[in-house]
């Protein structure tokens, strides 16, 4: 007959030895047993992880000794209570390090953790299987010239996982015994998959209730007077079955993404990242079409989320590296289509997320993908950034070339369609949501994070949106550089200038044509675009006057009508030339600027205390002219387009005989 430990105290003190060795021996010995109790309770944990599940292959006998096993295990936890072994003590492991395993009582539920735990990976298997067949069916009804690639990828994703990973280890055979075991199962369709989980479950109890009743507690068996018939609580079965199934297919929406994208001979990861993307569309599509079990959403949803995570970064990775080393090379007309392609998959992977299986709009915040929606936020920020910068460097380059055809392909080209790809984008304003409060920390913290990140996307895109008007300003800049730097080289030298001679210059200079050819007619064939055009001319014009100035050029009378005729061909050229649309040269002839050059030639031409007349008596209006405004500066003389006159003056010819007469080179008729 054994003794309690207060028995054994009571009897101490009554024996004649000395208490402190007695003491002191006591203390070993427990803690001795207390070890043990710790390996044997340990070692008959690792027994039942490894054989809880083995009753669905091998049969009900096999889960009677797991039963039999876990009460004996119960059993020996419940010496705690009775001597005293409850101690903390870290339990070696060879493959882990120092750990504090729990030392918890074997349930029902403990059980079915173990065993969806041991069934999510084979599930995740017979899972992908039954989307192949859905799959199949759901393929048929699509146009096979539009889906080809798309069909061709998602069947690549959900076939490769039967070609397992090569394994260095060897395999073993009552493992492998299992597993075939396992695969002469097939299923379907999703709802065969579900009723066969269940039904194993079933098995469990059924089985838990005969062999060892009390690990269902007093809540999981209906009382009856009949001991020998009990029975299993139906509320008590319905919440078991419902705790199985979300812990088995939550594992499973784990094992989904690993075995599709990683575990296979030929994982999704190593394709290109539209493969994964056709199939999260399609996850996508299917999830609120099919009449799918509710289990099976969370693991589907987790799929797609998976799915969606890793095309945001494989793709983004790809695509931006691409455009990054396309843009070190100067007029590479690839680099705009590059960084178009970057905003278009952001854009569409962010729009994606602002919607839910079940929301079009509207979606609450704790069911939007908030922390899917925040990495592709971040780098749709950073992706427009970037496109702004090489937008205004690469401008800037061209502009310092004059090649405004590579130039004007980027600000009403790349910009434009790069815009065009941000106006599609949708950004849903949750302020009011976040200012009503009751949001859960974590959806709080990631609403903020997106709320700031949007802020920053609509910040970069209006800069994005300034970009061509900057641009176009630096390419004023340069203009006026390179038209001076022309004239220094092609325009005639002084003495070309104060020549005189008998006949009227008939013709203009042969540095005119040149002149516009090289910077006004690039411009023209490049764009059509009234201002920029207008723009230019006005630029061209203004540094020829610049430059006569600037070098102070002295003209004789015959050189101030060969000036006046050169200016008067700008006219001209703009009606000759063939690269001009009507309704530009229509507006390009009627720029001020050129009276102000008709102007300056005849400020030339004036001797001193020349009065000059206010209108033009000789000078008719054009017929049809409706607009008042346009009529008198038609009438008004082009001298008065010019200001400073008195800087002119100081350029004028020396008073001659003048030999003939003026209007035959400059006469006021000039359009």
């Amino acid at each position: 007959m054994g003794f309690t430990v207060k028995q054994f105290n009571n009897i101490l003190p009554k024996l004649t030895v000395d208490m402190p060795i007695v003491s002191n021996k006591m203390k070993l010995w427990m803690d001795m047993l207390t070890k043990v109790k710790l390996k044997i309770t340990f070692f008959i944990q690792e027994l039942l992880l490894e054989i809880a599940s083995f009753y669905i292959y091998y049969g009900e006998n096999v889960l009677v000794l797991t039963l039999k096993i876990s009460t004996s295990y119960n059993a020996l936890l419940q010496m705690d209570s009775r001597f005293n072994l409850t101690k903390n003590t870290s339990v070696c492991n060879n493959t882990c390090p120092y750990l504090m395993f729990p030392i918890r009582k074997i349930s029902v539920t403990r059980l079915l953790q173990i065993i969806a735990q041991s069934r999510a990976e084979l599930c995740c298997h017979k899972l992908i299987d039954c989307l192949l067949e859905t799959y199949k069916m759901f393929d048929t009804h699509e146009d096979e010239a539009n889906s080809e690639n798309s069909s061709l990828e998602i069947y690549l994703a959900l076939t490769k996982h039967m070609s397992p990973p090569i394994e260095i280890e060897k395999k073993d055979p009552k493992k492998d015994k299992i597993t075939n075991l396992d695969e002469t199962q097939s299923f379907q369709n999703l709802e065969e998959l579900i009723t066969y989980e269940e039904k194993n479950v079933i098995d469990l109890l059924e089985t838990t209730l005969k062999v060892a009743p009390l690990m269902l507690g007093h809540d999981g068996v209906k009382k009856s007077r009949n001991k020998e018939n009990l029975k299993i609580n139906e509320k008590a079965r319905d919440k078991v079955l419902d705790y199985y199934e979300e812990i088995l297919w939550g594992e499973v929406g784990n094992y989904l993404e690993h075995v599709i994208l990683w575990w296979t001979y030929c994982p999704m990861s190593t394709r290109p990242p539209h493969s994964s993307q056709h199939l999260r569309e399609w996850i996508n599509q299917f999830l609120p079409t099919a009449d799918i079990p509710g289990v099976l959403l969370s693991a589907l949803s987790t799929l797609a989320d998976a799915l969606g995570v890793h095309v945001t970064s494989t793709s983004w990775d790809q695509q931006f590296r691409l455009a990054l080393v396309a843009s070190k090379s100067t007029n590479n007309s690839e680099t705009g289509k590059l960084f178009l392609n970057v905003l278009q998959d952001l854009v569409m992977l962010c729009n994606q997320c602002e919607s839910t299986p079940d929301w079009i709009i509207g979606a609450p915040l704790d069911e939007l993908p908030l922390v899917e929606q925040i990495p592709v936020l971040h780098r749709l920020d950073h992706s427009i950034h970037t496109t702004r910068l090489w937008a205004a460097n690469e401008t800037k380059k061209l502009a310092n070339t004059w090649n405004v055809d590579s130039f004007f392909g980027i600000t009403h080209g790349d910009i434009v369609n790069c815009l065009s790809q941000l106006n599609g984008l949708r950004m849903t304003d949750h302020s009011i949501q976040i200012e009503k409060g009751g949001l859960g920390v974590h959806v709080e913290v990631c609403t903020l994070m997106r709320a700031k990140l949007v802020s920053e996307v609509v910040v970069n895109g209006q800069k994005l949106k300034d970009t061509p008007s900057e641009c176009i300003e630096v390419l004023a800049s340069v203009c006026r550089t390179i038209c001076l730097a022309n004239l220094q080289m092609i325009f005639p030298k002084n003495p070309y200038w104060k020549k005189i001679e008998d006949i009227a210059p008939d013709k203009p200079s042969d540095y005119v044509e040149k002149y516009l050819e090289r910077i006004l007619t690039p411009v023209i064939a490049a764009t059509d675009d009234y201002a920029i055009n207008d723009m230019i001319l006005k630029l061209i014009c203004e540094s020829w006057l610049d430059h006569i100035y600037i070098n102070k050029i002295k003209f004789s009378h015959y050189g101030a009508c060969q000036l006046l005729c050169d200016f008067a061909h700008v006219a001209t050229w703009l009606i000759n030339s063939t690269i001009v649309t009507q309704s530009v040269r229509k507006k390009l002839v009627k720029n001020e600027i050129l009276r102000r050059c008709e102007g300056v030639g005849k400020l030339l031409l004036r001797c001193p205390g020349d009065h000059l007349k206010m209108a033009d008596k000789n000078k008719k209006p054009p017929k049809g002219e409706e607009n008042e405004s346009e009529v008198g500066a038609e009438l008004m003389p082009a001298e008065m387009y010019v200001p400073n006159q008195e800087q002119w003056l100081e350029l004028r010819a020396v008073k001659r005989k003048v030999l003939f007469p003026t209007t035959l080179c400059c006469g006021n008729n000039m359009y």
